[in-house]
């Protein structure tokens, strides 16, 4: 091994005024470092060069997409079947008043026949199809009874469902007029 004793590194301050350009007794010390204050350079006015202008590129007109097509919910095939079977009775095609609780005999028919995919809410919107008929409506207005399906009479319309049935019906007119 080497018996020598390493070196100590020291670091020592310099004086302060060693590296000043302007020193206080007149005489200039150079340090290696040029200092350029803006103040002391010539005044040159720059203008940008002006930037050459972006070509534009343009998109492809985009092409007419082919029109949707019209997907028809299962419920409303289903209803659309349901309402055609109604269609059989005698009742249902004339819009006759329906009695007050029909809709307890129609999913009955739906079971009876093992109507495929006649649900409730099937079942209540051929229902609310029906009774929102103008048709139907009018039927309500006149009065007089209300008939099962089979065609036997069960109740009476009443005068509160025929004036309802009335200013539903004007409002309907106003909405067209």
């Amino acid at each position: 091994m080497n018996d020598t004793p390493k070196k100590t590194l020291s670091i020592t301050r310099k004086p302060a005024n060693s590296g000043s350009v302007n020193s206080p007794a007149g005489t200039i010390q150079r340090t290696g470092k040029r200092i350029i204050r803006r103040d002391e350079l010539p005044q040159v006015q720059r203008v940008p060069a002006p930037k050459p202008p972006k070509p534009k590129a343009k998109k492809p007109p985009r092409k007419p997409a082919a029109p949707k097509k019209q997907v028809t919910p299962p419920s409303d095939l289903k209803a659309r079947a349901l309402s055609d079977r109604l269609n059989a009775f005698h009742i249902w095609i004339m819009f006759q008043p329906l009695a007050v609780g029909i809709e307890k005999e129609l999913f009955k028919l739906v079971n009876d026949e093992h109507f495929p995919g006649a649900s409730k809410k099937v079942v209540q919107k051929v229902l609310r199809m029906h009774t929102n008929h103008g048709l139907y409506l009018q039927a309500i207005q006149r009065g007089g009874a209300r008939y099962t399906l089979d065609g036997a009479e069960q109740g009476d319309v009443t005068e509160y469902q025929q004036q309802y049935a009335g200013e539903v019906l004007a409002k309907r007119l106003q909405g067209k007029g």
